[in-house]
């Protein structure tokens, strides 16, 4: 699941999920060449599993009128880079796996809802340049930005944007992503850095993780199949069936201690539990970790859901390919949709899973 994990982490660089308008106006500089450096500091909510030093602490955007070349400089995926057409605001992801070169075009499908970017009264100068200070909402927290106009061109991660973030902060489920330039210099570029490699296959988000990870469902969670019973005990030593369950919404997800995008998902998922408390809904975290390791890792990372330890027969009958992966049943014991591989939108979107369980008979 590292390899999921650093694809989660290549499309966090930067995003582009809105159609950019073109925001330079006609008394603004005009477009210029050049390089943004930018040091980053992360600070993982569990450090056990996401090392900050495998994210990069360093990176490059490099622009021209039309196009940004962004990099990272040390960490895990050097091999990777992305281009963001600055007039449409579409971002492409060139990435390296095994040797195999892939070109997916972010389209925002893992990202949290994004609101307007809003400009607010703070100034401070970032690398000699003055910016103003501007916030999103970001899901459930916010996009915090730093943004000059004097490079001639528009960017900020995620959103539209009048004038080039020099510093911009993101809160993701993994923790707190802070990106700071440290040097700009406004020169002429290697305009070949955005004309990349035909060698590069074009795939989109799901055909990657077919790629490295087999099957994308399991047939036993197929749409409209009835899933088999199985009889669990939870950490408490009570017994669980599927069947007691019948009459009942249930999400059920397959998780292990030792996956980073299982975990990654546990605080949306947490959320999306307290949200239905009040409805008729079961929450369901299968593993296959045993009692005694799970409970040493639920003191670090609280899961709200009824966890039911020591599962591989029912995990490998069921046919799991995949971590995590979320099945929602509705009331009759059939599959109305499920979910593999991490996802920075797993909340939003289970909900229209749950949403869609509960409106039936």
């Amino acid at each position: 699941m590292k390899i999921l994990n650093s694809v989660l982490v290549i499309l966090l660089l930067l995003g582009c999920s809105k159609k950019q308008k073109d925001l330079i106006g006609e008394d603004s500089p005009i477009f210029k060449t050049g390089v943004v450096e930018y040091s980053i500091v992360v600070d993982p909510k569990d450090a056990d599993y996401f090392k900050a030093s495998e994210f990069g602490t360093m990176a490059r955007g490099t622009f021209n009128d039309k196009k940004l070349h962004f990099k990272k400089l040390d960490g895990r995926d050097q091999e990777s880079f992305q281009i963001v057409d600055l007039k449409s605001n579409i971002e492409t992801n060139y990435l390296t796996f095994r040797g195999d070169k892939y070109a997916m075009e972010n389209k925002g499908e893992m990202l949290p809802e994004l609101g307007e970017l809003v400009f607010q009264d703070e100034k401070k100068l970032i690398a000699g340049y003055e910016c103003q200070k501007a916030v999103a909402k970001m899901g459930d927290g916010f996009l915090t930005a730093w943004l000059t106009k004097d490079l001639g061109v528009n960017f900020c991660p995620y959103v539209e944007a009048n004038g080039f973030a020099l510093e911009y902060s993101l809160n993701m489920p993994f923790g707190k992503v802070n990106y700071v330039a440290t040097k700009v210099e406004l020169k002429s570029v290697d305009e070949n850095l955005f004309l990349p490699s035909k060698e590069y296959q074009p795939v989109t988000l799901e055909e990657l993780q077919a790629k490295l990870m087999g099957p994308t469902v399991s047939t036993a969670f197929e749409k409209g199949a009835n899933l088999a019973n199985f009889d669990l005990q939870n950490m408490e030593g009570q017994k669980v069936s599927l069947e007691s369950l019948k009459g009942k919404v249930v999400l059920i997800n397959f998780w292990f201690i030792n996956c980073p995008p299982c975990r990654m998902e546990i605080p949306d998922l947490n959320e999306l539990k307290t949200e239905y408390a009040e409805k008729n809904v079961e929450f369901l975290a299968i593993t296959f970790d045993p009692k005694n390791q799970v409970n040493e890792f639920l003191q670090k990372i609280p899961f709200d859901y009824q966890i039911l330890p020591d599962a591989r027969g029912i995990i490998e009958t069921y046919g799991v390919q995949g971590f995590p992966t979320s099945v929602v049943i509705d009331k009759k014991g059939n599959v109305v949709n499920s979910k593999m591989g991490g996802s920075m939108n797993i909340k939003e979107e289970l909900k229209v899973f749950i949403e869609e369980a509960l409106a039936q008979n």
